[in-house]
């Protein structure tokens, strides 16, 4: 485990929770990379050597802290874990939720809602504002939610209801932020894209005294869309403080995000085929925007007992409050090239999430057995607020072979949709929960565990308000497993849990889905074959019922959906300065019943493809005589053709797409300047991400370039 070395004056068995809380910022080393120091004294010949880079992040991390709520070894675990680490997300330029899970198996793009949200398919299942989407171990109303805080991300597979509460059963992802440290450092960075424009940064940290620690990370972007018009504009602000004591430790972090980005729904298929137009040509219009700002404050306050007994207290609310003008198509008609179209807008969304827990965790022995235990009680409000609506009238001016921009949006009371004005949909969920890891044996370790939960759902709309949708009940939701060592580094498992989740995101007409419930099985094994190098499989099934799928803004419900695969992860360092990244998923999530039309039995999910994967390699070298050191790579991932819609009327084709990046550190400028050059689809191929339906088909970026730098006093 990697620390700062000035934190040992700090370090107190409290320390072990504090990571906890995080998902171990500083838990995801990847071992130790050697050093060929091999000398020349011809200073004229070339000689490439492998190097150690300065933080030592690799492509692995053994522990996750996702699954139990404290840092605990992923062969322990009875579930699939994930982590994608910061030296991952940096060597590839992240910078979205989506981008990230390129390293992640099982997943893929979902409706993204204009790109204006994360949307992510986890093992067949996923919506954007589904609920998914955790920052620090907390729900996020966050449209998008990763950014310059990012450090890394942490994905659990399957059923996570348990510590959880509301998620459907094919997963959550939890970002995780970068943390206070106690050596002082300052970096100064940015990036220019291709497209034009870029970004500019600043992260300050360091030791305040008697256990105080600050960071404070700001950023400004400027950046021009990469299809036809518009810009994607943010400024960030987000300071954090944390403090350690001799059995107690607090930490609170602040971000306040605001934005203005394009709303693109991207293309459309008729007949199952994309239309005849240039792909980067824009259907809707110079209008399509959204704009707003987000706020997150999040603490976690956390007391040591003794060796055995910890408590934790966390708290935390976000809030989205934003915008948006759409224009949206209605029809095209691929015979005489007419594209109908309308100006919408929303104006006065709000969406929140109000969360409070309190954890107690202890290593007990009872019996002679050791219980890992997380007991504990929260609160958590969702809510998705939306204050006005308007529909223009239809136009079709708009024609394949002559885009006419220009359509305006009216907002005033000939256009608002009065109906659902004040549309609010509100969820209040109150649980108790319990999950236990015992060490039977040497060998075997047996995990179980469940959540009481407790929860009213509400919606309303109009004036005056009326009630359009209200539900309350209690749901127990188990979870057990069985975690067999074959040796120390080598383990297998099985395990079956449940999970129920209410709908969180009214569609366009405002409708509320009935609450969904999953029962998800798991065997698998893990490889820890290095310190430094994971291997997992896993091989699932998921039954699902009262599935929500999304079809040009309205809700599809379907009875019945059900999800079986196979996936394979292999991460870290196959040789010293080797970095290896590579993921495989083999499944089938298809409709069981659909009581709206039969004839869809047996039809694949929309946006979930049977194969996908992803192989990324990264390098470090010095050249000598050349000064500092070099790290180089690349990789591809590949997608399968995924149903577009519930009836399977039409297909996006399968895609590889590949990367490929080479970085420079040197003591230019400080104690550290790093120059690196990131090419984007490196063979320009068009591809379409993710479907919403025939008319809200996303397409993927063309080749593009991304130079960044930063310095490091």
């Amino acid at each position: 485990m990697k620390h700062d070395k000035n934190m040992s004056h700090y370090k107190r068995p409290l320390s072990k929770i504090w990571l906890a809380v995080y998902g171990g910022a500083l838990v995801s080393s990847a071992g130790s990379y050697a050093a060929d120091n091999t000398e020349t004294t011809n200073i004229k010949t070339l000689t490439v050597t492998a190097s150690m880079p300065d933080d030592g992040d690799g492509y692995s991390s053994p522990t996750t802290s996702i699954a139990s709520k404290t840092p605990t070894s992923k062969l322990d675990e009875a579930q699939s874990a994930s982590v994608v680490t910061q030296k991952q997300l940096q060597d590839y330029q992240t910078t979205t939720v989506s981008e990230a899970m390129r390293f992640v198996s099982g997943t893929s793009e979902s409706n993204t809602l204009g790109q204006t949200e994360d949307g992510i398919i986890r093992r067949g299942f996923g919506l954007n504002s589904d609920g998914s989407v955790f920052r620090d171990g907390i729900r996020s109303s966050e449209g998008l939610n990763f950014d310059q805080t990012t450090d890394h991300v942490e994905v659990l597979k399957g059923s996570s209801s348990l510590l959880y509460g509301i998620l459907n059963p094919g997963g959550m992802i939890n970002v995780v932020s970068k943390q206070p440290k106690y050596q002082w450092r300052t970096i100064v960075g940015g990036h220019y894209n291709g497209t034009g424009g870029g970004a500019g940064n600043i992260d300050i940290t360091g030791p305040l005294g008697n256990g105080f620690a600050f960071r404070f990370i700001a950023e400004k972007q400027d950046q021009d869309y990469w299809r036809g018009y518009g810009s994607n504009q943010h400024t960030l602000l987000a300071p954090s403080l944390q403090w350690y004591g001799e059995k107690a430790s607090f930490n609170i972090t602040y971000e306040n995000f605001q934005y203005d980005i394009p709303y693109d729904r991207g293309t459309a298929f008729i007949n199952g085929k994309p239309i005849n137009i240039g792909y980067k040509t824009r259907l809707d219009d110079y209008s399509n925007r959204a704009w707003g700002r987000t706020q997150t404050l999040s603490s976690h306050w956390d007391y040591q007992f003794n060796d055995t007994w910890s408590t934790r207290l966390t708290g935390g609310f976000n809030q989205r409050k934003y915008n948006s003008d759409i224009v949206t198509t209605t029809a095209v008609n691929t015979t005489t090239g007419v594209v109908t179209r309308r100006a919408d807008a929303f104006r006065g969304f709000n969406h929140q999430t109000k969360y409070l827990s309190w954890d107690v965790i202890g290593t007990p022995k009872i019996l002679g057995m050791t219980h890992n235990l997380v007991v504990g009680a929260d609160y958590e409000m969702d809510q998705t607020y939306r204050a006005h609506a308007y529909n223009g009238k239809k136009n079709s001016v708009f024609t394949l072979n002559n885009p006419v921009y220009g359509l305006q949006t009216i907002t005033d009371s000939s256009t608002e949709k009065t109906a659902d004005k004040h549309l609010r949909n509100r969820i209040h969920n109150h649980s108790v929960y319990l999950k236990d890891n015992i060490e039977l044996t040497e060998k075997w370790n047996l995990v179980a565990g469940g959540r009481y939960q407790h929860y009213e759902q509400r919606e309303t709309k109009g004036i005056p308000t009326t009630l359009s949708y209200d539900d309350a009940g209690n749901k127990f939701l188990p979870q057990a497993g069985l975690v067999y060592k074959l040796t120390p580094d080598v383990s297998f498992y099985g395990s079956m849990s449940k999970s129920f989740t209410p709908s969180t995101n009214p569609d366009d007409n405002g409708n509320v889905s009935a609450p969904e419930e999953g029962t998800s099985y798991e065997v698998g094994s893990k490889w820890q074959l290095t310190p430094s190098l994971l291997a997992t499989v896993a091989l699932y099934r998921i039954d699902e019922r009262n599935l929500s799928l999304t079809l040009n803004g309205d809700t599809y419900a379907v009875d019945k959906a059900r999800s079986t695969g196979v996936e394979f992860e292999l991460n870290g360092e196959i040789s010293p300065g080797w970095d290896f990244s590579a993921n495989y998923s083999h499944g089938k999530a298809k409709i069981v019943n659909d009581k709206n039309n039969s004839e869809n039995n047996g039809n694949l999910l929309q946006n979930a493809p049977k194969n996908s994967g992803g192989i990324y390699l990264s390098h470090n070298i010095t050249i000598h005589p050349l000064p500092g050191s070099f790290r180089l790579g690349g990789g591809v991932r590949y997608m399968g053709t995924r149903a577009g819609d519930p009836d399977n009327s039409f297909t996006l084709p399968a895609y590889t797409v590949a990367d490929t990046f080479i970085g420079w550190d040197n003591q230019l400028l400080g104690k550290k300047t790093h120059l690196q050059l990131n090419l984007n689809n490196l063979f320009n191929k068009h591809y379409y991400t993710s479907s919403g339906g025939n008319l809200r088909v996303s397409e993927g970026q063309t080749r593009n370039v991304v130079l960044s730098a930063s310095v490091e006093f």
